[in-house]
């Protein structure tokens, strides 16, 4: 039996940050848990770390895309940081480049 793939989702907020750190995966069944996960509410800068990401699915990829749209609107920005090499190959080869923060 194979065991039960999750997300961790841990936020701190302050002067209209929010900082998400996530580990495990984001795949269909963890990626609405994100998106349910995220309130925008004050926030003008919202970061998602990805330094404990194993793996993104494109459902994750959605997710990031919507927030990012919803930041835009708003006058805010989104900024994903510590990503690892391969699942920056993910970002790149969708084109999300410019949403990925360099190293």
């Amino acid at each position: 039996m194979k065991p039960e793939i999750t997300i961790k989702i841990e936020q701190t907020r302050q002067n209209g940050i929010l900082v998400c750190t996530l580990a495990g995966w984001l795949d269909p069944n963890t990626s609405p848990e994100l998106e349910k996960a995220i309130d925008l509410t004050g926030v003008n800068e919202l970061i998602f770390d990805l330094k404990d990401v194993e793996y993104i699915f494109s459902s994750g990829l959605r997710v990031f895309l919507y927030y990012e749209k919803m930041m835009k609107a708003c006058g805010g920005i989104m900024k994903i940081i510590n990503v690892s090499d391969f699942n920056k190959s993910i970002f790149d080869l969708v084109g999300f480049q410019n949403i990925v923060e360099k190293a």
